[in-house]
């Protein structure tokens, strides 16, 4: 079941979905930048649970009537069971009713991501050279149309 964090979160869930990111991502989000995502009030911060471990996450917003996936991430061992599909189909749920477009960014070397998401409905619109560092990289631009 996909949850959603917000402002009154534990300060243990931020750091348990840091862990997560960090396993997936080596510089991925500190629990802080999680904490102020889930705060603002277009933040999305999604995450799954499996046996009260985080199994998955999403983080996203929402502004002028484009959403923004900015970070998935699945533990390892949970990979391939649609819980990353399942995460973007709540984000497009809880957008509001004059989303038109929901954009994201993946690293052009992370196939498996690019093929989840044009699974997911997205397309690819461009590439944005040199957006990644360590290691750097370019990053291809994805949209999936909601209205």
């Amino acid at each position: 079941m996909t949850q959603r964090a917000d402002s009154s979160s534990s300060p243990e869930l931020f750091s348990r979905l840091s862990e997560l990111e960090r396993l997936t991502i080596p510089d991925g989000w500190s629990e802080e930048s999680f904490r102020s995502e889930a705060e603002k009030d277009n933040g999305f911060v999604l995450y799954i649970t499996e046996n009260d471990e985080i199994t998955a996450l999403l983080t996203g917003y929402y502004a002028v009537g484009e959403g923004d996936i900015t970070n998935v991430s699945v533990h390892p061992e949970h990979r391939r069971k649609g819980l990353a599909c399942e995460l973007i189909c709540e984000f497009q749920r809880l957008l509001p009713h004059d989303t038109e477009n929901i954009f994201l960014e993946v690293r052009a070397s992370n196939a498996p991501a690019i093929n989840l998401y044009e699974k997911c409905g997205f397309s690819r619109i461009s590439v944005r050279k040199n957006f990644y560092r360590n290691p750097r990289e370019d990053a291809i631009v994805m949209r999936k149309e909601v209205k």
